[in-house]
């Protein structure tokens, strides 16, 4: 390439970084420091001893803002608004086992009330307790009429809307809602009657008062645990993340 040329490339690029860079707001005009990239939500731009220097986020999250998000103002896609279009993620993901993304939460392979928590391609299985099941879709633990696709538990082979005696306990048992079982425990003053499988005035045949003692953990189904019964659960997302450094280009 002759030298005109080659001269005439430089000065092409330079007023396309120079065309890009203008669409940007400068960070280093503003009061946070730190701006979003206009085109791709994974990047961001911070003020640097003066200079405007592109980021990116950690491979599967987006820039949420300034003290934002679960690591160093990036967040997962899904959290609020931060990946509308016609803004894109343009970093390709970078999957390990059991992580589509280096960062992110996925669902398990074979599991229904199971599912990953990703950091940094490292992948922790998490467990949804009573009777909740992996919602793919509001990426957290969610009732079972609101996920498709998956078997019905075992406890509630007889009967998908019947109780079931939880162990030896006189107070507790399984309440079978659509197949899936549900963590109960009888009013005050009354016990779990193991034949008309409801709660009735004692004594029964197997329960004269009321008790209070928690049953033995192995008499729980081994993927199902009792949480405090809400109206709606609450998302069980990945918790007590701690700050990582942020890469950079």
């Amino acid at each position: 390439m002759s030298g005109r040329r080659w001269t005439s490339l430089i000065v092409l690029l330079t007023s396309m970084a120079l065309t890009y860079c203008a669409q940007v707001e400068d960070p280093c005009k503003t009061k946070s420091r730190v701006v979003a990239d206009d085109k791709y939500c994974d990047k961001y731009w911070e003020c640097d001893n003066g200079q405007s220097i592109q980021y990116d986020c950690p491979n599967g999250l987006v820039f949420a803002g300034k003290h934002r998000g679960v690591t160093e103002g990036c967040d997962y896609p899904w959290r609020s608004n931060y990946c509308e279009y016609p803004k894109v993620q343009i970093n390709p993901p970078i999957g390990t086992e059991h992580c589509d993304w280096l960062y992110g939460i996925f669902g398990h392979e074979t599991s229904c009330t199971r599912y990953w928590t990703c950091w940094n391609g490292t992948a922790t299985e998490q467990l949804c307790i009573g009777g909740l099941l992996y919602n793919e879709n509001a990426h957290s633990c969610d009732w079972p009429e609101n996920v498709d696709g998956c078997q019905k538990h075992p406890l509630c082979n007889e009967d998908p809307n019947g109780n079931v005696p939880l162990g030896k306990s006189c107070n507790r048992y399984w309440q079978c809602q659509g197949g899936y079982p549900r963590l109960q425990r009888c009013p005050a003053m009354l016990v779990f009657d193991r034949r008309s499988l409801r709660c009735v005035v004692p004594p029964t045949e197997d329960c004269d008062v009321p008790t209070t003692t928690a049953p033995p953990p192995e008499e729980e189904p081994q993927d199902q645990r009792p949480i405090p019964q809400s109206k709606r659960p609450v998302p069980n997302e990945y918790q007590d993340v701690q700050s990582r450094p942020r890469p950079r280009n």
